[in-house]
């Protein structure tokens, strides 16, 4: 056996623990460790199959003729197997879950809905989202704690503040995943009965030395007799009474300078009153990180009342077909990549949701820090499915499945250096993408990067506004937008 040889077999040993599944939203290893999402092994069972006996049969080389390396080589492989399923039954991440089982369906809202028809889920997860991040970001400082007061209750406040390392800065937060898990409400609307949604998210959380990754459980709770506010594009937190910018009439009482009403009591909006966490340990992103794909086998999670709503939204709507939402989806998909694959998402912005673009920037800025990036080339759908139909007063919602490939890898940007991923190797997946359009807009979805307000060549700035006509687009006010990217062995319906 030669060196040649030799320095092959360990170069194909070392590759057990070396590609990791990108892409964006898919597959990224949020929670630093363990397994991650992405589809599902669907494909290459063969190749593998053939892999693993080249693998063995290099293996026993080494171990007949040159023990010392062959030997030392078993006892590290056997070393690392038994770490990794260890940690991954000890540190489960969202993806962890066995691919064969599928978490139980969200509880429903409509009992929400007979108290409140104006209750939007993706008004309600937008809210949530921001109010995470903004509370997050403020718990190292009581001023800047305040001025969320008004829907963070004093309990809640005190836990976030007492959160270690207490007193240091946040400086980025990224929400993973945020999932109404349970709602409570009463049988009639009245003054003294209220409505709570118990909401799970998944974090990171990093101060300038450390990230960490956590499993939290907040509990918001509203009087039943109140309804929700239209969405707005503004990213602040007003008086939830008046809606002047919140200001104290003293300092450390929650009684509006504006109004005069004492706000933090969930009586004019949401307000957390209780935080738990469910687990939190620290863990770095990991963007070199090789997992296989899982779920791509798995049957299409579809909602019961999928074909009664879809044909609701085409009747609302008859531009909107499961077939011209196609051709959006793929527009959407296309642009993603290619923005992707250059490290800077400002090709994108126009296509996904506020939220969304949040989430993808903070991969960007990881790739970029370590000077890598994800290459995607030739990516293509290869088949959609429609999967959920979701509509309410403020807005319609799309789930469609999608199975795609293509060549996926991550290089060193100095040096060129594949880090993980195949150059030559297609990589089959699938995932659960949700587009979401104002209920107001009527029109068929645009096939091209054009506003659907002002019809200029579509150019977003980060604030999610046209370039041209000032419209913010990114809520679905004018077209279908990228609102959720979801992993095929761990979506819910």
């Amino acid at each position: 056996m030669t060196k040649r040889n030799i320095a092959i077999a360990l170069l194909v040993l070392a590759a057990l623990c070396g590609i990791a599944l990108a892409r964006p939203g898919g597959g990224e290893t949020f929670s630093g460790g363990g397994s991650s999402g992405g589809g599902g092994g669907g494909g290459g069972a063969i190749g593998a199959i053939y892999f693993i006996l080249e693998l063995l049969y290099y293996l026993v080389i080494l171990i007949v003729y040159y023990p010392y390396i062959g030997l030392p080589l078993i006892a590290l492989i056997a070393f690392w197997i038994v770490m990794s399923r260890r940690s991954k039954r000890a540190n489960g991440d969202w993806n962890s879950a066995p691919a064969a089982e599928l978490a139980p369906p969200p509880p429903t809202l409509a009992a929400m809905r007979v108290l409140d028809p104006d209750f939007s889920r993706i008004v309600f997860e937008d809210f949530a989202f921001r109010l995470f991040a903004t509370a997050q970001r403020a718990r190292a400082d009581a001023a800047s704690l305040e001025t969320v007061a008004p829907y963070v209750g004093e309990h809640a406040r005190k836990m976030l503040a007492e959160r270690a390392p207490a007193g240091v800065p946040v400086q980025q937060v990224v929400v993973g995943s945020l999932i109404v898990t349970q709602v409570e409400a009463p049988a009639a609307a009245s003054d003294t009965a209220f409505v709570k949604l118990t909401v799970e998210i998944e974090a990171n959380v990093a101060t300038a030395e450390h990230t960490y990754y956590s499993i939290e459980t907040w509990r918001f709770s509203r009087v039943s007799t109140r309804h929700s506010k239209p969405p707005s594009s503004s990213r602040t937190f007003p008086c939830p009474n008046c809606g002047a910018p919140w200001q104290p009439a003293a300092m450390g009482t929650q009684q509006c300078s504006n109004c005069g009403q004492i706000v933090d009591n969930g009586r004019f909006d949401w307000l957390v009153e209780d935080i738990v966490v469910d687990s939190i340990d620290e863990r770095p992103p990991t963007v070199t990180q090789e997992v296989a794909e899982r779920g791509t086998d798995l049957p299409t999670v579809k909602a019961r009342d999928m074909l009664a709503r879809a044909a609701e939204l085409t009747a609302a709507d008859p531009n909107v077909t499961e077939a011209t939402l196609e051709t959006r989806l793929a527009t959407v998909y296309t642009e993603l990549n290619k923005a992707w694959s250059t490290n800077e998402l400002a090709g994108a912005r126009p296509f996904v949701s506020d939220a969304l673009y949040d989430y993808l920037q903070y991969w960007v800025t990881t790739y970029k820090r370590q000077k890598l990036r994800n290459q995607l080339t030739n990516m293509r759908i290869t088949k959609a499915q429609l999967a959920k139909v979701e509509r309410d007063k403020w807005y319609d919602a799309v789930t469609l499945r999608l199975w795609g490939t293509g060549i996926d890898y991550v290089l060193n940007t100095e040096t060129g250096r594949v880090l993980r991923g195949n150059k030559h190797t297609e990589r089959p997946y699938s995932e659960y993408w949700t587009l979401i359009r104002s209920a107001g807009k009527q029109g068929k979805p645009q096939p091209t990067a054009t506003c659907n307000n002002c019809g200029a060549p579509l150019h977003v700035n980060e604030g999610g506004e046209c370039e041209h006509c000032g419209a913010h687009v990114t809520l679905g006010e004018f077209d279908w937008v990228l609102s959720k990217i979801e992993q095929d062995d761990t979506y819910r319906g």
